[in-house]
């Protein structure tokens, strides 16, 4: 179909090749930063007795090169993938394993199960505190045997393989995603898929305590133990007053000190103040309301409007689901953390910058709308762009500015967005003047093949710096014309990429290790009003976290808001899988 009123111009189309890469799965050195904003917290101690996979393939193949294989049977039951109904996860790992160790026994000895074997036990048996469901992990059978002899060599071969069983599928899970990437919503190659049986059961033999193995796959930092207590204190709250929700207070407008409303009386009652008939928004309800409001990462204004509404109206229920949820992310990261890197926490609209450890710089940051969502991967800052053009992304012309152009052609003159198309004799790209483009006409795919360009300057929507980080997602951070969002309570108001409130301190960190580097430099660059890219000489790791409860400068943990419904939806899918066993879920 023709779209152009005066003259002809071939479109081609564009395809993005996606490029993932495998998830490279190690179990030496599990130590973790937390991803807390503020709050700072040390890496984690090496565990020891950890090996990398590399290290257990290459310590695997040194032991004896031949020997008499002791149980025989032992392996025939591990090739059949079954021991009783429970099919072994991993089998081919379990097989090597045993293989290697000649058939030996794990787990029993003298016809019952060994000392390391029941503290073991003990320890998946409490997988609840994770916020994992110990019957995944065969609590049940194993509890019938962890105490008897076994009077045949089937049931000692049963026995030892339902615990290996059960250990290696609570080494994967505690150590990284349970479930589907993809059904998760999640990208495949961010985020830790956990160890591997071979190299797990490698370790635990070779260690005098295999229960400090397993406890070292969790997350040791300071914010992972406090959901665990956290959780722990909830569930108890909950068993005293099984009540999943509060008493929902209706949302009738914003209220602010000095005004009456008939959402005060609730307020009272919910805060437990004096006086709760008083429909008066007086100071101690002002202060009860800002306390709330900064233990739930809030802006402290003491004004209730339906965010602060919707935070009080949470219930034992909803604590419970961000608990959960939060657990269920942290074993996801991939640890150690390196030593320098950015981190941004969607829901806390908060971005650091981390070196050695420590807390370089903090800022807040806009984020994506509720139907343009900011994605949480891991990726690489490579460098910075300085007075960078804007290429308008396919979701904003289709969705924004396709409308417009339909009424008036002219809709985008005052942006100054240019339009370009692919030469139709087969050259590159060249400017064509809107007005001649038949916007009634244009299909979607005809849209992907005209390039909305904005050129650098005041008004270019990416403001002065760009962080260059590819990905798939087209995802990046970057200066903004229109500071004045960041005066907003909710900062999710961009199309998905992440708005930086201090462009220029991201840009000092990301270039601080480069030869000659000042902050002359940037100005200088600034200053030219041309694009120019800087490549950084030390790429920095960068992490975009959907982490919903974090710690506040005083160590205390912040209650934050679901923003795009990825706890409720991640707590279903688990739910749905039989992998979390909480009765008000």
């Amino acid at each position: 179909m023709q779209i152009f009123n005066q003259k002809q111009i071939c479109f081609s189309n564009f395809k993005h090749t996606i490029l993932r890469s495998a998830s490279a799965l190690i179990i030496s050195s599990l130590s973790v930063t937390s991803v807390s904003f503020a709050q700072e917290e040390t890496l984690e101690p090496v565990n020891p007795v950890q090996q990398s996979e590399a290290q257990v393939i290459k310590s695997t193949a040194e032991l004896a090169p031949v020997a008499e294989i002791e149980n025989p049977a032992l392996l025939s039951a591990i090739r059949s993938g079954k021991v009783g109904s429970v099919r072994l996860p991993d089998k081919d790992g379990i097989l090597k394993f045993y293989q290697t160790n000649h058939g030996k026994f794990l787990w029993v000895k003298d016809a019952k199960f060994n000392s390391d074997a029941k503290k073991v036990f003990e320890l998946i048996r409490d997988a609840n505190t994770h916020g994992m469901n110990p019957e995944n992990y065969y609590r049940s059978q194993l509890s019938q045997m962890i105490e008897g002899n076994f009077s045949t060599e089937t049931h000692a071969i049963n026995a030892e393989l339902l615990l290996t069983a059960s250990v290696v599928r609570y080494g994967g899970d505690i150590s990284g995603m349970r479930v589907s990437p993809k059904a998760a919503g999640e990208d495949y190659s961010s985020w830790s898929k956990g160890v591997f049986a071979e190299s797990l059961l490698t370790v635990l033999s070779g260690s005098s305590d295999p229960e400090n193995v397993l406890e070292m796959l969790a997350p040791q930092d300071e914010t992972y133990k406090a959901l665990r207590e956290e959780l722990k204190d909830t569930l108890e709250q909950y068993a005293q007053d099984a009540k999943t929700r509060n008493t929902q207070i209706p949302y009738a407008g914003m209220v602010r000190p000095g005004q009456s409303g008939s959402i005060v009386p609730f307020l009272r009652k919910r805060f437990d103040l004096v006086d709760q008939d008083n429909p008066i928004y007086d100071e101690i309800v002002e202060q009860a309301v800002i306390d709330f409001q900064k233990s739930h990462g809030l802006k402290p204004d003491g004004i209730v409007g339906p965010r602060t509404i919707r935070s009080i109206n949470e219930g034992p229920r909803d604590r419970i689901v961000k608990i959960l949820a939060n657990l269920e992310r942290r074993r996801w990261i991939r640890r150690p953390m390196p030593s320098r890197f950015v981190e941004v926490n969607i829901p806390a609209m908060w971005l650091r910058a981390v070196e050695d450890n420590k807390t370089v710089f903090d800022m807040p940051v806009i984020i994506g709308r509720k139907k343009r969502e900011t994605m949480s991967f891991v990726d690489e800052i490579v460098g910075v762009r300085f007075n960078p053009s804007w290429y308008v992304p396919s979701t904003i012309k289709k969705e924004d500015y396709l409308p417009k152009l339909r009424e008036d052609p002219q809709a985008l003159a005052e942006k100054g967005i240019s339009f370009r198309v692919r030469d139709e004799n087969g050259g590159g790209m060249v400017d064509v003047l809107p007005e001649d483009i038949d916007w009634s006409q244009v299909t979607e795919r005809d849209l992907k093949a005209i390039q909305m360009v904005q050129g650098p300057g005041a008004a270019n929507a990416l403001g002065q710096i760009r962080v260059l980080m590819p990905n798939k997602y087209d995802i990046y951070l970057h200066d903004t014309n229109a500071p004045g969002l960041f005066r907003k309570d909710d900062r999710a108001q961009s199309s998905g990429c992440v708005r930086l409130s201090e462009p220029r301190r991201i840009a000092g960190f990301i270039l601080g290790k480069n030869k000659k580097w000042s902050d002359d430099r940037l100005d200088y660059y600034l200053s030219k009003g041309k694009t120019l890219e800087i490549v950084a000489e030390q790429r920095v790791p960068v992490y975009l976290f959907y982490l919903t409860i974090w710690k506040n400068e005083s160590g205390e943990l912040v209650y934050g808001q679901d923003i795009y419904g990825r706890d409720e939806d991640l707590i279903k899918l688990l739910k749905n899988n039989g992998q979390i066993d909480f009765p008000m879920i």
